[in-house]
């Protein structure tokens, strides 16, 4: 998640990032505007090692020093846990909601988020994504991308999925995070 104050500079600094996303070992991106300004950005990778190598590389200072980088930013290292996206990827408008959940029972979280796929299609959800934090296996950050932001909103409030919640043990304020989608890069 990144924090910036000119959006069309940071959208340049990212476009010239790509050939150093790709030796860090990142296939693919699905790039999110929050209402506030702020940026989600979902980055694919096969390797998480090289991942974390690449944060914690010594010319990164520099990289983030360049003109339009974000002002802050917070990163989430995860690894898929359950993933389901369209065959083809989607051509009109999309939305993403992302919610980052400290939860005591992940493994009733991952039965109940296969279990409520029809529960998600309802609320027009075409591509979903369960995933588990590297350094905490209780932290859970799921992502569900809709063609309706109304939908996606109310998602929140079912009540199916705040069923889900509590039989995962969700610790906290649920507070999901919703924006537009605004550039993809899909992972071949």
């Amino acid at each position: 998640m990144h924090e910036m104050s000119d959006y069309d500079a940071f959208q340049k600094f990212f476009e010239e990032g790509a050939p150093e996303r790709e030796k860090a070992g990142v296939k693919g991106y699905l790039l999110s505007r929050l209402d506030d300004g702020r940026v989600v950005i979902h980055f694919f990778a096969d390797d998480v090692a090289t991942v974390e190598e690449a944060l914690k590389a010594p010319n990164l200072e520099e990289y983030l020093g360049r003109k339009g980088a974000p002002e802050a930013s917070l990163v989430w290292l995860t690894r898929d846990v359950n993933v389901t996206i369209p065959a083809v990827p989607p051509t009109g408008e999309t939305y993403s909601l992302y919610l980052k959940l400290k939860v005591g029972d992940f493994a009733a979280l991952e039965h109940g988020f296969e279990e409520r796929s029809a529960v998600f299609a309802e609320q027009g959800v075409i591509a979903r994504g369960l995933h588990q934090s590297t350094s905490s296996a209780e932290i859970a950050v799921l992502h569900f991308m809709g063609t309706a932001r109304d939908k996606l909103e109310a998602l929140l409030k079912r009540k199916e999925f705040v069923e889900l919640l509590s039989q995962a043990k969700s610790q906290g304020e649920v507070k999901g995070l919703v924006g537009v989608d605004r550039a993809r890069h899909r992972p071949r």
